[in-house]
């Protein structure tokens, strides 16, 4: 029969420290957490200033002249042949919005870019410019304002047949086998100062369309609405100033989580002399020792203290009585041996005065080497 050596008190406090060592440890991990998912996120605060930009882009097809196409291309179609291609236009539409006016700097302007281009690999997906011009379609218009509302809604048209046959004429007198394109951009760059901070804006639309295909259709991008805060340096530095107490407390949390266990858990880490000898006393003799809850009542009897727990062994096989193991105190372990009046003891451990149930004049063995015992019985 094993004798539990754990004390039910200390068990239950080990427990406690343990699980609130686990509980710091949480609470650490989840500041840890919300700095790794906050650092590159836009800051929210409602001192701050806060815009949106929406856009959009339309675009048109004038065909010329054609038995086939009576008033041009129908509104639902989506790829166009260029063959029959005059002009092509293509329009923005620009909205900002901010929560408060300041004052904006404002800039916008189209151009059409026509490129020669060839692809090399066998996937074809290194492109390489041979060829290109510019061609400015808004020269840029700036203005200053204070608003909290921005609208632009430039149009542009271009020459699609001109270029189309311009890079024809290109590619015939020079034999060369590359692709060709035009492309319409738009760019409006906003840019003003919330409260000695500087803050720049920029956003280009693109409308590309190939020249050396027969059916061509409209590849268009920007970005549809996004939204944008700008960030003083005061607010900057509260937030800098509360992610290092975050970090502060963090590491305070994991110390501390990290020391509640280890002290929890330290009768299970650190072992004194006395618990490796206790426990090597059961390992080996275990069925021969009987467990009791509570210290024995041995008052009245005559008692002879036992040097080693080797000689308890001799004893028990001697005089076939079982050792009962009672728990003297924290760090301490009395070994009997009860024959009619006589009671033999080992103490294992050290006993303190308060922990003494009955006046015996041992001295305290702190700790003993045994030997295996061959004899195992109950």
């Amino acid at each position: 029969m094993a004798l539990d050596i754990a004390n039910p008190e200390h068990s239950q406090r080990s427990f406690g420290f343990v699980l609130l060592g686990m509980l710091l440890l949480v609470c650490a991990a989840l500041l840890f957490y919300d700095l790794g998912h906050t650092s590159d996120a836009t800051p929210v605060s409602p001192t701050g200033y806060d815009y949106t930009v929406n856009q959009a882009v339309d675009t048109g097809v004038s065909y010329f002249n054609s038995s086939f196409y009576d008033k041009g291309p129908a509104a639902n179609n989506t790829a166009y042949v260029a063959d029959l291609t005059d002009e092509v236009k293509a329009t923005l539409h620009y909205k900002y919005h901010s929560a408060r006016p300041v004052e904006l700097t404002t800039l916008y302007g189209a151009t059409a870019t026509v490129r020669y281009q060839y692809m090399f690999g066998a996937d074809s997906k290194d492109i390489s410019t041979v060829w290109s011009k510019e061609y400015s379609l808004i020269k840029p218009v700036t203005s200053v304002v204070t608003t909290s509302d921005l609208t632009f809604d430039p149009s542009v048209s271009i020459p699609f047949a001109d270029y189309r046959k311009m890079v024809n004429q290109m590619k015939q007198a020079l034999s060369l086998p590359a692709t060709s394109e035009v492309t319409i951009a738009f760019t409006v760059h906003v840019s003003g100062s919330i409260d000695g901070t500087r803050f720049d804006d920029i956003r280009v639309a693109t409308v590309t369309m190939p020249l050396d295909q027969p059916i061509y259709r409209f590849a268009t991008k920007f970005e549809k609405e996004d939204k944008k805060q700008v960030v003083t340096q005061a607010m900057k530095s509260g937030q800098d100033m509360t992610k290092n107490y975050e970090r502060i407390i963090m590491g305070i949390l994991t110390a501390f989580g990290l020391m509640a266990i280890v002290y929890g858990m330290r009768r299970q880490i650190f072992k004194s002399a006395y618990q490796r000898e206790l426990e090597k006393i059961y390992r080996y003799h275990d069925g021969i020792i009987i467990r009791a809850s509570q210290p024995a009542a041995i008052a009245g009897k005559t008692m002879v203290p036992v040097q080693t727990f080797d000689d308890m062994l001799n004893l028990e096989e001697e005089l076939k009585v079982p050792i009962v193991a009672t728990p003297a105190g924290n760090e301490a372990t009395r070994f009997l041996i009860v024959r009619d009046d006589i009671v033999y003891v080992y103490t294992l451990g050290k006993v303190l005065l308060d922990d003494i149930p009955t006046s015996i004049d041992e001295e305290p063995i702190e700790e003993t080497h045994t030997k295996k015992h061959d004899t195992k019985r109950r």
